[in-house]
């Protein structure tokens, strides 16, 4: 196919800008001198607006049509058809944007994110609200001219993170699991647990969080660490990686980031070739089934006491941990609200999405205000978890989502264990005993059976289509409300 050698050139030329760009906002991120981030971010906006005219030019729609229309391209594989197909839906929906109006846009991003950091450190909402209402009114701009029919702007949004997702699922969805939870979320820690008092240097966390991800299966020769006050994970290309974490003294934190972010990160390494010649990224509109891999390795994998009896010996020592494994297991499963949502425990989680989801919907619908959203904040941290804001640091400037715009994206994390739940039973049901696999060391086993069934295919196929695969049945709350209040039922 003459039309597909031709496609796959372009593609080349767009992922070689991605990765520059990418890199660039790792620099911003991790290594930037603060005088020089406004330069930076230029450089940034420049070769976003190159990678937009790319992405919208008359002549990659045309080749996109004639490749998608060649008698040929019926002999390629089914997913490296869908991604051709879904590239093609992406650049219909950006021609529909001014490329002056994309270009401030990313620019603010760049620049409201370095203020959010800023505003968050000096616990200053009021520096942060300018910012924050220009970004609100872009972000809705910039939706509506993907559909400006939609009676609905955030079920724009959520379909653009999640494809098929609308309001109406999520409420549906968010609404049974809130009311099996809540009966079983303590308003208060149950158990009495030492005060631990660790530290540690970067190079300490680095060795250690090196450790963890190779024993779950990231290629740490594909990767690379850096110290960022919010963990993330940062696609540069296939072969590169970036996982980037907070300097804590916590361990427990610490290794629960850890894994949670080599979830995404292992995901990201093992799309197949053919796929990942397709622009630098792997699953536009999926981003919960992204995340359900991440909380799955941090939550289901990671909070098992079985993950840790084949290495707690080898970490202890490199955390200086002087504890048994069962007082380490004990505050890791500790179900006790928690200010911050990066460090709250996997059933209080769920409320932490609840509420910024609800949030979102009310800041979309025009249902609240910006001098509003702190009290409105903190009064469903109180009714949802019983916990007193004292700050908006520690409230709605805790994180970094709004700052870059990304809203619609948090429902992602719980719609992800929603999913967890579901993908429990078919490994239980297809590889065995999931204690078990653990327990003997056999953790790339699981990691295999995700590559296999979930992520070589990266973003080919919907969420929905890879459960009803994988787990003979629609998305449902059950399983993983099953699995928390058999869990935490006693707690109570």
């Amino acid at each position: 196919m003459e039309k597909l050698k031709e496609l796959l050139n372009y593609q080349q030329e767009i992922s070689n800008i991605q990765y520059t760009i990418n890199i660039l906002r790792w620099e911003l991120k991790i290594s930037t001198p603060k005088k020089s981030e406004q330069n930076l971010i230029d450089l940034i906006s420049n070769y976003e607006s190159k990678l937009f005219e790319l992405q919208t030019s008359d002549y990659y729609g045309k080749l996109l049509n004639e490749v998608i229309k060649d008698i040929d391209f019926k002999k390629i594989e089914k997913a490296e058809q869908n991604y051709i197909y879904n590239l093609l839906r992406h650049y219909e929906e950006k021609r529909k944007i001014p490329m002056d109006f994309y270009a401030r846009y990313i620019e603010l991003k760049n620049k409201s994110n370095l203020v959010w950091k800023n505003a968050k450190e000096q616990d200053d909402y009021q520096l942060f609200k300018p910012y924050l209402k220009q970004i609100i009114e872009m972000t809705k701009q910039y939706y509506r001219y993907i559909d400006g029919n939609s009676k609905n702007l955030y079920d724009v949004m959520l379909n653009h993170y999640e494809t098929g997702m609308t309001s109406k699922i999520i409420d549906q969805l968010f609404d049974d699991l809130k009311k099996r939870l809540l009966p079983i979320i303590p308003k208060e820690s149950k158990q009495e647990l030492r005060n631990y008092k660790f530290e540690y240097t970067d190079q300490e966390l680095i060795d250690c969080a090196q450790f963890l991800l190779e024993y779950i299966g990231f290629d740490i020769n594909k990767g690379l660490l850096g110290i960022y006050p919010h963990g993330f994970t940062e696609k540069m290309n296939v072969n590169d990686i970036r996982i980037a974490f907070e300097h804590t003294n916590n361990p427990f934190d610490f290794v629960t980031t850890i894994i949670h972010e080599g979830g995404h990160g292992i995901f990201e390494q093992n799309i197949k070739k053919n796929l990942s010649r397709y622009e630098n990224k792997t699953i536009d509109n999926l981003y919960a089934l992204h995340e359900s891999q991440s909380r799955f390795y941090e939550n289901i994998l990671g909070r098992n006491i079985n993950f840790w009896i084949p290495i707690y010996d080898e970490i202890s020592k490199k955390l200086h941990l002087n504890l048994p494994l069962s007082e380490f297991i004990s505050i890791l499963n500790n179900p006790v609200p928690n200010v911050k949502r990066t460090e709250a425990d996997e059933l209080t989680y769920c409320m932490h999405i609840i509420l910024r989801y609800e949030i979102e919907r009310a800041i979309f619908n025009d249902d609240v205000s910006l001098d509003e959203l702190p009290s409105l904040w903190n009064q469903k941290m109180k009714d949802y978890l019983g916990i007193v804001i004292e700050n908006d640091s520690d409230g709605l400037m805790q994180d970094v989502h709004w700052s870059e715009g990304d809203f619609g994206y948090f429902p992602s994390y719980l719609l992800g264990t929603i999913y967890d739940g579901m993908f429990v039973e078919a490994i239980d049901r297809d590889l065995g005993n999931l204690d078990e696999l653990l327990r003997t060391g056999r953790i790339k086993e699981i990691t295999n059976y995700l590559i296999e069934n979930i992520y070589k295919n990266g973003g080919a196929y919907t969420s929905t289509e890879i459960i009803k695969k994988m787990c003979n049945s629609e998305i449902t709350v059950n399983p993983i409300a099953n699995y928390f209040e058999k869990k935490y039922s006693k707690v109570k």
